[in-house]
């Protein structure tokens, strides 16, 4: 296409060039096109997570279309946020924000993650979709100690400007799960639906500052194994059955203070 393509502009810049009637018209209008078309694939890659805008382009899936995937989930929150909030100036907490999104959004796509969204302080990324990966809990794991190290230097960049840490609790969930584009003509979103998706918010909750808590599946499908503590068996939200899991111990740069796991249901 790329060929064909080549060859009608050099045919109507020819005919142009010879004052054809219409050819300069109609090589402006192709220009045009390729433009406004190079434009809606940026805009459509920065409102769909890394990824996604690329393989909508090449298979043309539809709303409510699902694939069927096996993949890993990385939930991460920063511990005592609402008490930073608290009594933390608004822009300035705006701006802390920020600089961590853009941190673990970084770590994320380093590692070939893809970043499904943010909420508040919350991170939600999947390895093994929009595109499959063989190795894609391995690749959380690492990323989750990379988040945590990413976050660390972020810290000592703002201890120097007075502000508070943000120190990160993560769960990671390996397990099948459907993908698609859900919602309407108006607004859609690629959405993961299935158990490992919950789980691994769960087990986010479970972990003190600097931890990751893996799920079993997590930790039986990796091909390196991780240096992880298992915990007793215990019920989480939604669950019938107890879950294990594995903790990744938090590191004194990564956890100040060893704050607690987050509070909540």
């Amino acid at each position: 296409m790329s060929d064909d393509i080549d060859t009608l502009f050099l045919k109507l810049a020819q005919a142009a060039t010879a004052g054809t009637d219409g050819a300069l018209r109609r090589l402006k209008l192709l220009h045009q096109a390729i433009v406004n078309r190079e434009e809606q694939g940026e805009s459509l890659s920065r409102l769909l997570p890394t990824g996604l805008a690329e393989k909508l382009r090449t298979t043309g899936r539809q709303i409510g279309e699902a694939e069927t995937l096996t993949v890993t989930v990385l939930m991460s929150d920063v511990r005592g946020y609402s008490g930073i909030a608290e009594t933390a100036d608004p822009t300035v907490l705006a701006g802390q924000l920020n600089e961590h999104r853009a941190e673990m959004n970084r770590v994320i796509l380093g590692r070939g993650g893809t970043v499904m969204q943010f909420v508040g302080d919350s991170v939600m990324a999947v390895f093994g979709a929009p595109w499959p990966q063989a190795d894609h809990a391995d690749r959380a794991v690492v990323t989750a100690l990379d988040m945590h190290a990413g976050q660390a230097a972020v810290n000592e960049r703002w201890a120097a400007e007075g502000l508070p840490p943000f120190c990160l609790g993560i769960g990671l969930s390996t397990g099948v799960v459907a993908a698609a584009l859900l919602g309407s003509a108006e607004r859609v979103e690629y959405s993961l639906v299935g158990d490992s998706v919950n789980l691994a918010q769960r087990l986010q909750q479970l972990a003190a500052g600097g931890q990751t808590i893996l799920s079993e599946p997590t930790v039986q499908a990796l091909a390196s194994p991780v240096n992880a503590d298992m915990l007793p068996p215990a019920m989480v939200k939604g669950r019938h059955t107890p879950v294990t899991a594995y903790r990744v111990a938090a590191t004194a740069a990564a956890a100040p203070g060893h704050l607690p796991a987050q509070e909540g249901p």
